[in-house]
């Protein structure tokens, strides 16, 4: 099977670098594309760690939606992420807007 998942991963790489895009792919044509008849788990952790030695990551929704997909790494590390706030918990009031509250409680 190791031979098969080198075999797809190198497929999977030229097809990214052929489009210079991410890529997802209906199982089917996964399927196709592996030769193979059923998509194990064991397969695709071994396609996706095979990926990831090269810098790409499978993308893998075979289940939810039939669908298989390649990323870069590198361009995932690009994507907009919106910083996250971690001075104030969500559902923490900060100090002062305690204070004041306690004052308008006790001073009614």
């Amino acid at each position: 099977m190791a031979r098969k998942a080198k075999k797809m991963a190198a497929e999977l790489i030229k097809i990214y670098t052929d489009q210079n895009k991410h890529f997802i792919l209906p199982q089917n044509e996964f399927k196709t594309i592996s030769g193979r008849k059923k998509m194990t788990t064991s397969f695709l952790r071994t396609v996706d760690e095979l990926l990831r030695e090269k810098g790409y990551a499978l993308i893998d929704l075979h289940t939810e939606k039939e669908l298989i997909g390649v990323v870069s790494i590198e361009k995932v590390t690009q994507w907009d992420i919106p910083k996250i706030q971690d001075d104030i918990p969500e559902n923490e009031v900060p100090q002062e807007d305690e204070e004041k509250e306690d004052d308008k409680v006790f001073n009614t």
